[in-house]
């Protein structure tokens, strides 16, 4: 081992290198074999640091010759498959060794492509117990963010999420409860991460590289595809602007936008059925509004399906009072940038938020999302004319006479003071932006009313 370190150490300090006609890897792998396979008295452990110090020879005298890497990890593997038939325990000895001579491929090539075409890297992965599987996992993936190794066709990440399987799926010989909560959040955003690497050439592709990593993570279950599902999610609403910026060149660009957000749809909607219905309803709410931006044949469609779907959400799975005020100041908030729906779809959505502001419950709550249901009358957009905002002033005055209803149903003096000069602020903001509706005599009125009230 110190002679092949050595001559290792030469090679890689000499401008020359080692002579050509000298292969200082075949003949110290041909002795290395015959010791080997003579002795039966060699520990399998002083076997694997032999193959690392070769391995090491081969990278710094013959970098090019990535063959020779293949060679190494071959013969360990054969010579683990000989010694154990399953896999190697846990913080052995020869444990230590085999993840040293994973990380040196790994580490010298720095591209995680070259490492994947090593036919010997897998197996003798496959030999680890299930920590330093994932560990080595864990590297490579670290290792294609490190320096940005881009990958790009379904076969490539095929490769990669297979090799890197310990992170994605659950294992035969994963310990049940061994896991760390954040150890694993950690390890999982890192594969979340991975997905902004996968930039294949052309859109198509692209489709199809999004398709299979779709796949690998949907396999993952629920504790994994909450971080993993949704970077995909967002890497297909990329692609669809990409179709979009390719309108001239693709005439079946706007069918190709509709079969992304179908893929879209699904993967959103597993995440539903998997019980992360804020998650799922947050992306719906996305997959409308970048539907909004991209002017296909079927925009305002796809809109208002997953406006909808969305809305279902919020209706179905949303109880939490807190979470029900957030959750409808976001569709009120994303709603009101739409501006692909027509009065036949625009008109549907804006009662059902006003209808489901009013409902919600808290008495604070519900006025205060009456308020914000105001918007909807006053700038939300047509598709008919998106650069003119509706002014349905007399819609907007019946929120804010609801909203003031509903404050005053309030038994805290505090919180009715409070929801009161909230009111009154959004009377006084129609009034500024012209609401013919809004007269100084009507806010006059308004404040006589309440300052009239007892601890007012």
């Amino acid at each position: 081992i110190s002679l092949i370190d050595r001559l290792a150490l030469f090679a890689s300090r000499n401008e020359n290198g080692v002579p050509k006609e000298i292969d200082l890897f075949a003949i110290f792998s041909k002795q290395i074999s015959t010791i080997v396979t003579t002795r039966d008295d060699v520990p399998v452990e002083d076997v694997v640091s032999l193959q690392v110090s070769l391995i090491n020879l081969a990278l710094k005298c013959y970098p090019e010759q990535v063959d020779y890497v293949d060679t190494v990890l071959t013969f360990t593997e054969q010579r683990l498959q000989s010694h154990c038939a399953k896999r190697l325990p846990a913080h052995s000895a020869i444990s230590k060794e085999v993840l040293r001579l994973m990380t040196i491929p790994i580490d010298h090539y720095n591209n995680v492509l070259t490492v994947l075409q090593l036919k010997g890297f897998r197996p003798v992965l496959q030999k680890l117990h299930f920590e330093h599987r994932r560990d080595i996992s864990l590297h490579l993936l670290q290792n294609a963010l490190d320096n940005k190794t881009l990958i790009k066709t379904q076969d490539e990440v095929n490769s990669l999420l297979e090799t890197a399987e310990p992170l994605i799926i659950d294992q035969e010989d994963q310990p049940a409860d061994c896991e760390d909560p954040e150890e694993f959040e950690e390890d999982q955003s890192l594969v979340g991460k991975i997905i902004n690497l996968f930039k294949a050439d052309t859109p198509d592709i692209q489709y199809m590289v999004l398709c299979s990593a779709r796949k690998h993570f949907g396999l993952g279950g629920e504790l994994r595809i909450r971080f993993t599902l949704p970077p995909v999610i967002f890497a297909a609403f990329s692609l669809v602007f990409q179709y979009s910026q390719l309108a001239e060149e693709d005439d079946r660009w706007h069918k190709k936008c509709t079969k992304i957000f179908q893929f879209c749809h699904q993967t959103i909607a597993s995440l539903a059925k998997a019980e992360m219905a804020t998650l799922a309803l947050r992306l719906f709410v996305q997959g409308a509004l970048v539907a909004n931006r991209v002017e296909f044949e079927q925009n305002e469609t796809v809109a208002y399906e997953f406006f909808t779907q969305a809305f279902s959400l919020f209706e179905e799975e949303v109880s939490d009072s807190r979470a029900q005020l957030a959750t409808i100041s976001l569709l009120i908030g994303a709603f009101e940038r739409m501006t692909c729906f027509n009065d036949e779809n625009r008109d549907p959505l804006r009662n059902q938020l006003v209808l489901a502001s009013s409902k919600l419950m808290k008495k604070p709550d519900q006025c205060r999302a009456v308020l914000l249901s105001s918007h909807l009358f006053w700038s939300s957009k047509l598709r008919e004319n998106p650069e003119e905002e509706c002014r349905e002033s007399q819609r907007v005055v019946e929120c804010l006479r609801k909203a003031l209803r509903t404050a005053g149903q309030c038994m805290d003096p505090a919180t009715q003071i409070e929801l009161f000069v909230d009111v009154l602020n959004k009377y006084l903001v129609y009034y500024e932006l012209g609401n013919e509706e809004v007269r100084p005599r009507l806010i006059i009125s308004v404040c006589d009313t309440h300052l009239e009230r007892p601890g007012i």
